[in-house]
Protein backbone atom coordinates (compact mmCIF):
# COMPACT_ATOMS: atom_id res chain seq x y z
CA UNK A 1 0.00 0.00 0.00
CA UNK A 2 1.52 3.35 -0.97
CA UNK A 3 1.90 6.17 1.79
CA UNK A 4 -1.20 7.56 -0.52
CA UNK A 5 -3.70 5.08 0.36
CA UNK A 6 -2.46 4.28 4.16
CA UNK A 7 -3.05 7.76 4.98
CA UNK A 8 -6.10 7.81 3.00
CA UNK A 9 -8.00 4.62 4.57
CA UNK A 10 -6.78 5.88 7.91
CA UNK A 11 -10.03 8.17 7.11
CA UNK A 12 -12.32 6.38 4.95
CA UNK A 13 -16.05 6.13 6.64
CA UNK A 14 -17.32 3.19 7.30
CA UNK A 15 -20.26 4.95 4.94
CA UNK A 16 -19.54 7.23 2.67
CA UNK A 17 -22.52 9.75 2.16
CA UNK A 18 -20.56 11.71 -0.32
CA UNK A 19 -17.59 11.19 -2.58
CA UNK A 20 -14.85 14.03 -3.67
CA UNK A 21 -13.16 13.12 -6.66
CA UNK A 22 -9.74 15.46 -7.16
CA UNK A 23 -6.22 15.06 -9.15
CA UNK A 24 -3.71 12.27 -8.25
CA UNK A 25 -1.61 12.94 -5.47
CA UNK A 26 1.69 15.23 -6.09
CA UNK A 27 4.96 13.71 -6.17
CA UNK A 28 5.90 12.47 -2.79
CA UNK A 29 8.47 14.62 -2.08
CA UNK A 30 6.43 17.72 -1.91
CA UNK A 31 4.89 15.55 1.41
CA UNK A 32 1.89 16.79 0.76
CA UNK A 33 -1.41 15.33 0.25
CA UNK A 34 -5.29 16.04 1.54
CA UNK A 35 -5.14 12.88 3.94
CA UNK A 36 -1.40 13.92 5.13
CA UNK A 37 -1.27 15.08 9.20
CA UNK A 38 1.46 17.02 8.89
CA UNK A 39 1.84 19.70 5.68
CA UNK A 40 3.72 22.47 6.71
CA UNK A 41 3.48 24.33 3.30
CA UNK A 42 0.57 24.41 0.81
CA UNK A 43 -2.72 22.04 0.88
CA UNK A 44 -5.11 24.49 -0.65
CA UNK A 45 -7.27 21.49 -1.46
CA UNK A 46 -7.91 20.33 2.38
CA UNK A 47 -7.75 24.25 3.68
CA UNK A 48 -10.37 25.82 1.61
CA UNK A 49 -12.48 22.30 2.07
CA UNK A 50 -12.53 22.97 5.29
CA UNK A 51 -13.80 26.29 5.16
CA UNK A 52 -16.67 25.39 3.18
CA UNK A 53 -17.41 21.95 5.34
CA UNK A 54 -16.90 23.60 8.89
CA UNK A 55 -16.58 27.11 8.06
CA UNK A 56 -17.81 28.07 11.68
CA UNK A 57 -15.45 25.98 13.26
CA UNK A 58 -11.95 27.15 10.80
CA UNK A 59 -13.57 30.78 11.56
CA UNK A 60 -12.19 30.73 15.34
CA UNK A 61 -8.18 29.87 13.74
CA UNK A 62 -6.46 33.73 13.30
CA UNK A 63 -3.82 32.24 11.30
CA UNK A 64 -3.43 29.01 8.38
CA UNK A 65 -1.02 27.60 10.44
CA UNK A 66 -3.16 27.28 14.15
CA UNK A 67 -6.02 25.38 11.69
CA UNK A 68 -2.87 22.98 10.14
CA UNK A 69 -2.22 22.46 13.83
CA UNK A 70 -6.11 20.92 13.86
CA UNK A 71 -5.55 18.94 10.58
CA UNK A 72 -6.17 15.32 12.35
CA UNK A 73 -9.67 16.94 14.10
CA UNK A 74 -11.10 17.86 10.97
CA UNK A 75 -9.67 14.73 9.30
CA UNK A 76 -11.81 13.00 11.57
CA UNK A 77 -14.46 15.69 11.38
CA UNK A 78 -14.48 14.99 7.77
CA UNK A 79 -14.76 10.75 8.05
CA UNK A 80 -17.50 11.00 10.90
CA UNK A 81 -19.94 13.37 8.02
CA UNK A 82 -19.25 10.32 5.82
CA UNK A 83 -17.19 12.02 3.34
CA UNK A 84 -14.47 10.87 1.57
CA UNK A 85 -11.84 12.30 -1.15
CA UNK A 86 -10.53 9.83 -3.62
CA UNK A 87 -7.77 10.82 -6.75
CA UNK A 88 -9.03 10.31 -10.22
CA UNK A 89 -5.98 8.65 -10.43
CA UNK A 90 -3.78 6.84 -7.63
CA UNK A 91 0.02 7.95 -9.07
CA UNK A 92 1.49 11.39 -9.12
CA UNK A 93 1.16 12.42 -12.86
CA UNK A 94 4.26 13.62 -14.49
CA UNK A 95 3.99 17.72 -15.59
CA UNK A 96 2.33 17.97 -18.58
CA UNK A 97 -0.29 19.55 -20.33
CA UNK A 98 -4.09 19.88 -18.78
CA UNK A 99 -5.42 18.36 -22.10
CA UNK A 100 -2.95 15.30 -21.21
CA UNK A 101 -3.58 15.08 -17.86
CA UNK A 102 -7.60 14.85 -18.39
CA UNK A 103 -6.28 12.06 -21.17
CA UNK A 104 -4.97 9.85 -18.36
CA UNK A 105 -7.76 10.63 -15.64
CA UNK A 106 -10.40 9.74 -18.35
CA UNK A 107 -8.01 6.37 -19.46
CA UNK A 108 -8.36 5.42 -15.58
CA UNK A 109 -12.41 5.78 -15.79
CA UNK A 110 -12.52 1.58 -15.41
CA UNK A 111 -9.95 1.33 -12.35
CA UNK A 112 -11.97 4.59 -11.05
CA UNK A 113 -15.48 2.67 -11.48
CA UNK A 114 -14.18 -0.36 -9.89
CA UNK A 115 -12.28 1.65 -6.72
CA UNK A 116 -16.10 3.40 -6.47
CA UNK A 117 -17.94 0.15 -6.26
CA UNK A 118 -15.76 -1.54 -4.04
CA UNK A 119 -15.46 1.72 -1.20
CA UNK A 120 -19.47 3.15 -1.34
CA UNK A 121 -22.50 2.56 -2.47
CA UNK A 122 -24.00 2.80 -6.66
CA UNK A 123 -25.92 5.82 -5.55
CA UNK A 124 -23.66 7.87 -3.67
CA UNK A 125 -23.65 11.51 -4.43
CA UNK A 126 -20.10 12.71 -6.51
CA UNK A 127 -18.15 15.75 -6.61
CA UNK A 128 -15.71 16.40 -9.09
CA UNK A 129 -13.14 18.98 -7.81
CA UNK A 130 -10.45 20.40 -11.05
CA UNK A 131 -10.92 20.72 -14.61
CA UNK A 132 -8.96 18.06 -15.59
CA UNK A 133 -10.61 15.86 -13.99
CA UNK A 134 -14.01 17.15 -15.04
CA UNK A 135 -13.32 17.07 -17.77
CA UNK A 136 -11.91 13.69 -18.14
CA UNK A 137 -14.22 11.94 -16.03
CA UNK A 138 -17.18 13.50 -15.66
CA UNK A 139 -19.19 11.88 -19.09
CA UNK A 140 -17.80 8.18 -18.48
CA UNK A 141 -18.87 8.37 -14.92
CA UNK A 142 -22.60 9.94 -15.62
CA UNK A 143 -22.95 7.35 -18.80
CA UNK A 144 -22.15 4.39 -15.75
CA UNK A 145 -24.84 5.79 -13.86
CA UNK A 146 -22.74 7.36 -11.35
CA UNK A 147 -24.69 10.42 -8.96
CA UNK A 148 -22.28 13.44 -9.83
CA UNK A 149 -24.44 16.16 -8.41
CA UNK A 150 -23.17 18.99 -10.32
CA UNK A 151 -23.04 19.21 -14.04
CA UNK A 152 -20.51 22.19 -13.99
CA UNK A 153 -16.90 22.38 -13.62
CA UNK A 154 -15.70 23.16 -9.92
CA UNK A 155 -12.25 24.27 -10.23
CA UNK A 156 -9.08 22.77 -7.94
CA UNK A 157 -8.82 25.55 -5.38
CA UNK A 158 -5.57 26.93 -6.08
CA UNK A 159 -3.73 29.38 -8.31
CA UNK A 160 -6.27 31.71 -7.52
CA UNK A 161 -9.00 29.91 -8.12
CA UNK A 162 -9.65 29.87 -3.86
CA UNK A 163 -13.04 31.67 -4.07
CA UNK A 164 -14.41 29.83 -7.29
CA UNK A 165 -13.67 27.21 -5.13
CA UNK A 166 -15.83 28.06 -2.65
CA UNK A 167 -18.46 30.42 -4.45
CA UNK A 168 -19.18 26.93 -6.57
CA UNK A 169 -19.10 24.52 -3.73
CA UNK A 170 -21.13 25.81 -1.31
CA UNK A 171 -24.67 26.42 -2.97
CA UNK A 172 -24.19 22.83 -4.25
CA UNK A 173 -24.05 21.24 -0.81
CA UNK A 174 -26.52 23.60 0.07
CA UNK A 175 -28.53 22.71 -2.76
CA UNK A 176 -27.99 18.97 -2.00
CA UNK A 177 -28.52 19.14 1.83
CA UNK A 178 -25.66 17.63 2.81
CA UNK A 179 -23.45 20.99 4.45
CA UNK A 180 -22.65 19.17 8.00
CA UNK A 181 -24.29 20.72 10.74
CA UNK A 182 -22.69 22.47 13.31
CA UNK A 183 -21.30 21.08 16.60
Amino acid sequence: MTKFAEAREKYRPDNIKLLFISEAPPPEERNRYFYFEQVPRGDSLFLEMMKVLFAEEVAAFETVKQLRSEKSYFLERFQEEGFFLVSGHDSPLPNTTATARSKVYRNNVPNLIKKIIMIASPNVPIVLISAVVFQGIYEPLKISGFQIIHDELIEFPNSGQQLNFRRKLKPLLMRENLLPTTI
